[in-house]
């Protein structure tokens, strides 16, 4: 989590109430309605009507775009989700205030379900498979944050083990290089190719720093800030 922010103080959330809390909570109760009606198999039918996919699109379901960002395909995508939402997205909240928030997170989750599409359509037998999960949502936070507060340093746990103390920005450049190398290994049919919607975290990425950057540049708001906090942030994150 995060200490002693300026920002935080001056415009402080309820943090009980924050929307970014209540996106947690439908995260974590959409997911529990996966599991009670038919669980997060790929084949069902709870999937085939939520989960984002290039033939649901076909089919003129487009409220996927929106509802695959509430779904996940198991408890740790979840936990992991939510952690990263939850850290992020109180800072950003507090900051640009909850509309704005909430507007950049849901676009970036669609802006990482679009180029997650495009890919599939050009190449579907190395992504033809049906996408879950808010991490685009998530991505597009964290680019948010480095935009608004590039200097900002960073004490994160990668994979909750290894200790890194980094900038903001620069864990957005190494979330970008996460996802290219991950883009890669499937294009080359690595053996170490994973299922990550590595398209979608690149989109999701683009989608909050433009939105951030927006506000930033031609709205003058709020200020980047151009030198980071002396106080010591605490952000343990797992990509």
């Amino acid at each position: 989590m995060f200490e002693d922010h300026d920002p935080i103080r001056r415009n402080p959330i309820h943090k009980y109430w924050s929307a970014t809390v209540c996106i947690i909570c439908l995260n974590v109760l959409v997911f529990l309605i996966q599991l009670f009606y038919d669980g997060p198999d790929a084949d069902s039918k709870f999937n085939e009507l939520f989960a984002l996919s290039l033939d649901g699109l076909k089919a003129g379901y487009i409220w996927q775009l929106l509802s695959y960002q509430f779904m996940h395909g198991s408890w740790l995508h979840l936990l992991l989700n939510s952690w990263a939402i939850f850290v992020f997205g109180q800072v950003i909240e507090s900051v640009l205030g909850k509309p704005r928030m909430v507007v950049m997170y849901f676009l970036s989750g669609v802006a990482g379900g679009l180029l997650q599409s495009m890919w599939t359509l050009l190449l579907p037998a190395e992504f033809d498979a049906p996408v879950v999960g808010a991490s685009a949502g998530a991505m597009g936070l964290i680019a948010a944050f480095a935009v608004l507060f590039p200097n900002e340093r960073l004490f994160l746990l990668l994979f909750f083990v290894i200790p890194l103390k980094l900038k903001a920005r620069t864990l957005l450049w190494v979330s970008v290089a996460f996802a290219i190398v991950g883009l890669a290994m499937i294009l080359l049919k690595s053996p170490f190719m994973d299922d990550v919607a590595h398209a979608g975290h690149l989109g999701g990425i683009i989608g909050g720093y433009l939105f951030a950057w927006t506000l930033v540049r031609r709205h003058g708001l709020p200020p980047i800030i151009e030198e980071p906090n002396p106080s010591l942030k605490i952000a343990p994150v797992s990509h």
